[in-house]
């Protein structure tokens, strides 16, 4: 049995929080796309568990203040409890207009948890790294 409509939709809107609580410096929001002990990997390192991907997602927007994600081919599979995705991402500043500065593709698994479909491992590979 594939995933439903429903699911999909979910998931879609868990990459959406995913991006909007990154942009908008929410690191307990941005945490709370993942599992507990869900797994962030990307070209900075590995983090591991809500308090570590929460303090990422503040360093971040620290740094960059000005950076949007944008997501894009999503794609879902999956059965029951457990699917996996794919996303290519553009990211880009907005204070002096349009800069992109990073492109790259996302691979996660995700679980359907009693709060809705959460990321177990995410992680975020960069064009020509």
């Amino acid at each position: 049995m594939s995933l439903s409509t429903d699911d999909t939709v979910q998931i879609l809107q868990l990459y959406a929080r995913y991006n909007t609580a990154i942009d908008t410096g929410d690191g307990p929001g941005f945490a709370g796309c993942f599992v507990p002990d869900g797994i962030f990997q990307n070209p900075l390192g590995v983090s591991t568990g809500h308090e570590e991907i929460a303090a990422f997602c503040d360093n971040n927007h620290k740094m960059l203040p000005d950076l949007r994600h944008m997501a894009n081919n999503i794609v879902v599979d999956g059965e029951g409890d457990q699917a996996t995705g794919s996303a290519f991402l553009i990211g880009y500043r907005t204070a002096e207009g349009f800069q992109v500065i990073v492109t790259g593709r996302y691979r996660d698994r995700l679980s359907r948890t009693p709060q809705g479909w959460r990321f177990v491992e995410r992680a975020f590979s960069a064009d020509g790294a």
